[in-house]
C-alpha cells in the first residue's frame, strides 16, 4: 500500500477525531474541543498519511514552545489506523513531523506517553526519545505517563 503525506486540511477532522477515538480509550483519546484547539493553534504542525484512494491511515500534531529562550517541540499525538501499524505510516508521519519542528527552529522533542502503552514506547525509543521522567496521574488522574525527549 502507498502512503503519501500531506498537511492536515479544515475537512479532515470528523476522520481525524474517529481515527483519535479509535486509537486510545475514552480519558485518554482527545475531545472534540481539545482535538479542534491543537489542529488550530497557530503554529501548530499537522501531518495526514493517506493512501491511493484518500484513505486516512494516520495523522501527526506537534506544537511549539520556549524553554529557556530554546524552541522545542511538542509531539502531541500520532495516530495510526490499527490494520495498517507495523508498516511504516507511523514513522513516515514522525520523520515529517520532526523534519517540520527542526526546520522550525526546536532544538528537541517533547512528549508524554502512558506508563502502560509499551508499544508506543517502544516506537519512541526505536526513534531516538529517551526517559526524562514519570508523571503520576497524567491520565484521568490514575495513570502515570513517562517523560520523553529527543535532542534534534
Amino acid at each position: 500500500m502507498a502512503v503519501s503525506l500531506r498537511p492536515i486540511l479544515p475537512e479532515d477532522f470528523p476522520a481525524l477525531y474517529a481515527l483519535d477515538q479509535a486509537c486510545f480509550v475514552p480519558g485518554i483519546a482527545w475531545s472534540k474541543a481539545e482535538l479542534q484547539y491543537f489542529l488550530k493553534y497557530p503554529g501548530n504542525i499537522g501531518v495526514v498519511a493517506e493512501d491511493e484512494a484518500r484513505h486516512i491511515a494516520g495523522f501527526a500534531i506537534a506544537g511549539k514552545q520556549l524553554r529557556k529562550g530554546a524552541v522545542l517541540g511538542r509531539l502531541i499525538t500520532i495516530d495510526v489506523e490499527a490494520a495498517l501499524r507495523r508498516r511504516g505510516v507511523g514513522h513516515m508521519l514522525f520523520e515529517e513531523t520532526e523534519k517540520q519542528l527542526r526546520e522550525a527552529g526546536a532544538t528537541a522533542v517533547l512528549l508524554e506517553v502512558a506508563i502502560d502503552n509499551a508499544t508506543a514506547q517502544a516506537f519512541y525509543t526505536r526513534h531516538g526519545f529517551v526517559r526524562t521522567g514519570r508523571i503520576p496521574g497524567y491520565y484521568m488522574g490514575r495513570i502515570d505517563a513517562l517523560a520523553m525527549e529527543k535532542q534534534l
